[in-house]
């Protein structure tokens, strides 16, 4: 993974959970992150901005006093089509302090991630782009927006920067994206199995069965765009192996191609792998089963994790749900 930027994920596995981080170290001029194994500290965050300050002179707060200027239609399409490391982590308002930074050294344009509410502050990022793609920052940007139950915007007003020394001009290389929250329709829908309820989780909805705390998930993960002129499906078929693997290989490194077999989630076609998870003596031993899909440029990935005693019950249930699957018409 290039960048040097968080990538962490979680997924819940039999009521426990998994998590992992995963990331270079990050160079920030003389400053060195440590992001391989375990997030900065909220002191390391501090420095990386207290550093950003001393070069820039400037800060994002909720405090206005200087002025940006906003950059042209032209250059915010630009920037938004622009291709950045897709990890993410932590709560947004921590990794909007990384990301400032990082930002400006990989666009030359420090991209600032701003909310006014609590709630879309506090909630945690995780990546839903596999390692081996690149997504472009307007893809980026909405898979933050998913995760946040929000939406965002280009702001071009100066409302979110503090400076903490004259500007006779305004401040330059900066873009401010702002999160509002949001109410939001999923684009896809089911027929629950009786009994089961669906709670949204954002880029996520759970699907819990009246016998167990987990049955399945099922989370959007994200839109994709290629650069190069192949078929668009022959990308397709590899964004969804790609996500296929990447969360087959969490469970057993060693999974390779050939061990993901066609399957179909409603009218689409899919790629399922299951396998046992590991269980400690006395404990009830649990199946994770994985389908990924595309529709049209965005993927799904449904997980389910059902214990081999619920199985004949909830299986059939699992089953049903995934053929009813459909996309909604706008």
């Amino acid at each position: 993974m290039s960048g040097g930027s968080p990538r962490q994920g979680r997924s819940r596995v039999g009521g426990f959970i998994l998590m992992w981080i995963i990331g270079p170290l990050v160079v920030l001029g003389l400053l060195v992150i440590g992001l391989v194994r375990n997030p900065p500290t909220e002191s390391l965050l501090e420095l990386v901005q207290h550093q950003f300050r001393t070069r820039t002179g400037y800060d994002l707060s909720f405090d206005a006093s200087s002025t940006i200027k906003p950059l042209t239609a032209e250059q915010q399409e630009q920037l938004l089509g622009a291709r950045l490391d897709g990890g993410m982590g932590y709560s947004f308002a921590r990794f909007a302090n990384w990301f400032l930074v990082s930002s400006r050294i990989h666009f030359g344009t420090g991209v600032g991630l701003m909310t006014s509410d609590k709630e879309v502050a506090e909630l945690p990022l995780q990546s839903p782009f596999p390692e081996s793609y690149k997504p472009t920052l307007r893809e980026f940007l909405d898979a933050i927006a998913l995760q946040t139950f929000s939406e965002w915007k280009y702001d071009p007003s100066s409302k979110y920067l503090k400076s903490e020394v004259d500007h006779e001009a305004p401040v330059e290389g900066l873009a401010i994206f702002e999160f509002t929250k949001t109410k939001r329709e999923k684009p896809f829908e089911i027929t629950l199995a009786d009994g089961w309820k669906a709670i949204d989780k954002g880029n996520w909805v759970m699907h819990v069965p009246p016998s167990f705390p987990v049955g399945m998930d099922i989370y959007e993960m994200g839109t994709y765009s290629s650069e190069e002129k192949a078929a668009k499906q022959d990308f397709a078929n590899e964004i969804r192996s790609a996500v296929a693997l990447e969360w087959a290989q969490r469970l057993n490194e060693k999974v390779q191609q050939e061990d993901l077999k066609p399957a179909k989630v409603g009218a689409f076609d899919a790629l399922y792998y299951e396998s046992m998870l590991p269980a400690q003596p006395g404990q009830r031993e649990i199946r994770w089963r994985q389908w990924a899909f595309m529709v049209d440029t965005k993927c799904y990935f449904v997980m389910s994790t059902i214990p081999l005693d619920l199985e004949e019950a909830l299986v059939p249930d699992v089953e049903q749900m995934l053929a009813s699957f459909g996309v909604k018409t706008e």
